[in-house]
């Protein structure tokens, strides 16, 4: 079990330096730049951020070089970066939730997405089966899934776990819903399309595909139609307390990057859908165009966290049997409070601009475009269009 003191030791120490991820694939580091490596759990759009930072070559801007891989999940992700096969994971909040819970320290610098932006698609032979259309109220689809094969990338992946957790809510068991591996993305409708499931659960844009093929419709939006789902900490991204003391330099590029990702997604959204179509070519345009349409609002400006989707990812934790969890993690709960009340600043390097922690578990907005502006002395402002982090009386 952690020490609350080596806990809050280590996050408040990296978050003074720290905040948002994004990454570029390149085979050799550039000249003048700090290189890395960093890796994420899945594709699809629930990870715009990363995508877009590389169209706007955001990471050559602000002085880094990072490659980024995918890998198979987010237990393979976090695998990488505690073993130091990786500087920085993108993944989703229930994968960083385990690992608190099994000991392992990591700290949570941005948010790709800060509501449950995930999907689901079910087959038209199924639904007229068991009575249910995309149309029908939310409890009575939830219900139906009860009779249903639903396809998950992996067992133990976040929508494996959000999908547990989804049970729980409509009055029943975590594990009356069968659940399958079938991989991501084309794997996934391919399960789908080829009957060995009857809906597929994931990021976008895959359940909005599936109704422009055909053969089944788009089911389920988390984010947009289960009210518990509307703040959660969907995908993250996270590092070592170790990268975070041994490389601020790094770690302040990669947050700035992201911030300004993320505010460009909000700022400029028509011109981002054209960036994601050019990075996923083989799928329907439309099919994009619908999922960033519905999931805009889950897209923080500047990659800022909040509270409310720190204690719902606490919930989810808790249904879903993470035994041992809830200590841990309140005693994130408590970092969050402390940086609240406690406004901590780092400079990062001369001449460097001051990096701000204390307006919530992310410092990404106080990175991100545009610059920011002191309020008074030692009081940074959110960039525009920000949500401020909520300050608890001391």
């Amino acid at each position: 079990m952690l020490k609350r003191r080596d806990f809050i030791g280590s996050l408040g120490a990296g978050l003074a330096l720290a905040a948002g991820a994004p990454l570029q694939a390149l085979a050799q580091g550039k000249p003048g730049l700090i290189p890395g490596r960093g890796v994420y759990s899945a594709p699809g759009l629930s990870f715009s951020a990363l995508y877009v930072a590389k169209r706007r070559d955001l990471w050559t801007a602000n002085g880094v070089d990072f490659s980024i891989k995918i890998v198979q999940g987010g237990p393979l992700a976090m695998a990488a970066l505690t073993s130091g096969e990786a500087d920085f994971a993108c993944l989703t909040g229930t994968d960083l939730l385990i690992a608190w819970d099994k000991g392992i320290k990591t700290l949570t610098i941005a948010a790709f997405t800060t509501g449950l932006a995930m999907q689901m698609a079910a087959r038209n032979d199924w639904m007229s089966k068991v009575g249910i259309t995309p149309a029908s109220p939310v409890a009575d689809k939830i219900k139906a899934l009860k009779e249903a094969r639903i396809g998950v990338s992996t067992i133990g992946g976040g929508p494996a776990q959000y999908m547990k957790y989804a049970a729980t809510l409509y009055g029943m068991e975590e594990r009356d819903f069968k659940l399958l591996a079938v991989g991501f993305g084309a794997a996934r409708i391919a399960a789908l399309r080829e009957n060995q499931v009857d809906v597929i659960v994931g990021s976008a844009p895959d359940a909005d595909e599936v109704a422009l093929l055909g053969f089944g419709d788009f089911y389920l939006s988390f984010a947009a139609e289960v009210p518990a789902f509307k703040e959660m900490p969907y995908t993250i991204m996270a590092v070592t307390p170790e990268f975070a003391s041994a490389k601020p330099e790094a770690v302040h590029a990669i947050a700035k990057s992201v911030g300004q990702a993320s505010d460009y997604i909000q700022s400029n959204f028509d011109d981002s859908l054209e960036m994601l179509k050019a990075e996923f070519p083989k799928i329907d345009g439309r099919a994009i165009v619908r999922s960033m349409e519905r999931d805009r609002a889950t897209f923080p400006r500047g990659g800022l966290m909040s509270e409310a989707m720190w204690e719902n990812g606490i919930k989810v934790a808790k249904i879903t049997e993470q035994r041992g969890a809830d200590g841990d993690l309140r005693r994130r709960q408590a970092l969050d409070e402390l940086l609240r009340r406690h406004l901590l600043e780092e400079r990062v390097g001369p001449g460097r601009e001051t990096v701000h922690a204390g307006r919530g578990l992310l410092v990404g907005s106080a990175l991100g475009e545009p610059a920011v502006e002191d309020e008074g002395p030692g009081a940074p402002s959110p960039a525009a269009g920000a949500r401020p982090a909520r300050s608890r009386p001391s």
